[in-house]
């Protein structure tokens, strides 16, 4: 898999539904559809149209029809799936538990039990908001002069923000033809706004189920997904038999948390609109239950793969796992934790004044070893045999054997970095 990264340039105005108070608004994310329309246009402004008699016809379909596909963007922030609720009214921090995860947690209280707020569903994105700019201006004419006491007000994305998500191709070098289409619009008015530098990078694997203690599987969608039954009607759960191929076995939805919205577009080749489909939105989540445990290789699988229809223009991405807010309950089990953490390397935090002659080497090797370098760990092991002092040899054999974010923690504790 790739990571996409567009970096505005420009303003950007990201199409929204209409609003009550005559706002042109604008999304909060650079949907699939809208990713994939920006590259369209940028390949036909070079190559131009391609129709039937266009040498590069094929290259068209294989980068636009199916051979890569588009995930939606996010700058810092991630989609909140439905099953997710939180307090309504403030941040639930100072009670035992912020937020719930009805697909993880089962069944919730309706009020916590510590503050009496009522506990639902919050919309929007997640994570640090998105940089808007509000302007005013006056509405202009189509022969190019002001209408008199008519005046527009527009919501835009600022410039200098970089939205990132996935991208994956069947085959490589169709990210090569994308990554040459140079700067893309994104959004409306392309004449003055939407500009963004590409760039397409290595990643990890996309998303995909989560799966439970008990076997299991969460699926949340980072973008809306279109489902149909087997008699083409819109449905609210995908497809049995798509998820039977994929997972490779007999599925079922036990629960699902989903909301239906409209979905449509415009196809940049023949500058037509596209149907309007009804789709579940994003953030929708199921719990599956399958009849046999499915394997490590078929979520991967179905990640890559995505659900549902028109999954190459961006629909039916899977999320990860969303990051609950902790509340006081899960930040004291931390602090236990990370004191025992302590306790474990107790030699350690001494070392630079026990052992200011080991200290450069074991504190190099220390931050070396939490930022991946196979070296730092073989350094440790070294400094371990060869050190005379068997709490030394202990600590850094235990250190050696922490999670990486715990490795992390620890050296950047003790090394300050």
């Amino acid at each position: 898999m790739s990571e996409l990264t567009l970096t505005l340039r420009q303003p950007a105005q990201i199409g929204d539904k209409a609003r009550s108070d005559f706002v042109l608004g604008t999304q909060d994310h650079l949907p699939g559809p809208v990713v994939r329309g920006a590259f369209a246009a940028a390949w036909i402004a070079v190559h131009g149209q391609p129709s039937r008699s266009s040498p590069r016809r094929q290259e068209f379909a294989r980068l636009f029809e199916g051979g890569v596909r588009f995930g939606p963007l996010f700058a810092g922030t991630e989609v909140t799936p439905l099953s997710v609720v939180s307090h309504k009214y403030g941040d639930g921090q100072d009670c035992q538990v912020a937020e719930y995860d009805r697909a993880v947690h089962g069944d919730v209280p309706q009020w916590c039990p510590d503050c009496g707020s009522p506990v639902e569903h919050r919309r929007g994105l997640r994570g640090r908001p998105v940089r808007l700019r509000r302007r005013t201006s006056v509405a202009i004419a189509p022969s190019g002069v002001a209408r008199r006491g008519q005046i527009v007000t527009r919501d835009t994305l600022e410039t200098g923000q970089a939205f990132r998500g996935t991208l994956l191709a069947s085959d490589p070098a169709l990210l090569g033809l994308l990554a040459g289409l140079g700067p893309v619009r994104v959004g409306g008015r392309r004449t003055t706004h939407g500009t963004a530098e590409v760039s397409i990078g290595d990643s990890g694997p996309p998303p995909t189920a989560q799966r439970r203690d008990d076997g299991r599987l969460v699926i949340r969608l980072r973008s809306p997904g279109i489902f149909t039954d087997g008699q083409g009607r819109p449905s609210r759960d995908p497809d049995p038999g798509e998820l039977h191929d994929v997972l490779g076995g007999p599925v079922r939805v036990v629960r699902r948390w989903t909301r239906w919205q409209n979905v449509g577009g415009r196809h940049m080749a023949s500058g037509l609109p596209k149907p309007v489909e009804l789709a579940v939105a994003a953030g929708s989540t199921y719990l599956l239950e399958s009849e046999q445990a499915v394997p490590g290789e078929a979520l991967a699988a179905l990640g890559a793969r995505g659900l549902g229809l028109r999954r190459h223009e961006g629909f039916g991405d899977l999320a990860p796992s969303p990051q609950l807010r902790r509340g006081r309950r899960e930040r004291d089990a931390e602090a236990t934790r990370l004191r025992r953490l302590w306790d474990s390397v107790a030699a350690l935090r001494g070392a630079a004044v026990t052992h200011p002659r080991l200290w450069p080497a074991l504190a190099a090797a220390l931050a070396g070893h939490a930022a991946g370098e196979q070296s730092a760990a073989q350094s440790l092991r070294r400094i371990a045999e060869q050190s005379d002092d068997r709490y030394i040899t202990a600590a850094v054999s235990t250190y050696l054997g922490f999670p990486a974010p715990d490795a992390a923690y620890v050296a950047r504790e003790l090394c300050g970095s």
